[in-house]
């Protein structure tokens, strides 16, 4: 009788392997050969579910984005209305655990993909589906343009994204949380929150 495997388990593996890779070496590190040595198997353990190097990337997007959507919920929980853009923004601009890895990974997709990039279309979707976010939450705190206050939060997070690589030490979730802050109260029109 075979053995059952966890599809999703499975693809979770092969998705931490990749951005194991992308920490250590760069994206030019990953290979489907060096994702299958660092599970400890043979390339088709990796072939059987992602065929193509360009798979490989789009899996670990994939999985990024999704463990991204369940911290934002966690951090959104029961938010008020009014707060929600505030605390997303203040999420979306941390820089804990495999953030930089992932943000590098995205700049370097971004920087090398074609158009027809399967890794870099799950990143245009991505970015559409937070921009939406933003708007709803834009919203929700009562802001006069929703739609505009969505725009200029989401692309000062995508400059801080670029920044919080240039420049890790200036540009970390300390320096620009209090920054977030004020964008966000400026743009709603209330007073910002004070940091201690």
């Amino acid at each position: 009788m075979p053995v059952e495997i966890d599809l999703s388990q499975r693809l979770a593996t092969i998705a931490q392997a990749t951005l194991d890779i992308v920490a250590a070496d760069g994206i030019d590190g990953v290979s489907i050969r060096a994702v299958a040595k660092r599970i400890g198997g043979s390339t088709t353990l990796v072939t059987n579910y992602l065929p193509t190097r360009e798979a490989l990337l789009r899996n670990a997007v994939e999985h990024a984005i999704h463990s991204w959507d369940a911290e934002a919920g966690q951090a959104v929980g029961r938010s008020p209305g009014r707060e929600r853009l505030a605390v997303i923004a203040r999420w979306a601009c941390s820089t804990t655990g495999n953030d930089q890895v992932l943000r590098r990974l995205f700049m370097e997709i971004l920087g090398r993909a074609g158009p027809e990039s399967e890794a870099l279309t799950v990143l245009r979707k991505d970015a559409r589906q937070g921009r939406d976010l933003l708007a709803d939450a834009a919203r929700d705190a009562g802001a006069a343009d929703a739609a505009f206050t969505a725009d200029i939060v989401h692309l000062v997070l995508r400059g801080f994204y670029v920044s919080s690589l240039e420049d890790p030490e200036r540009w970390n979730s300390d320096s620009v949380t209090p920054l977030i802050d004020r964008l966000v109260s400026l743009l709603i029109g209330s007073p910002p929150p004070r940091h201690e």
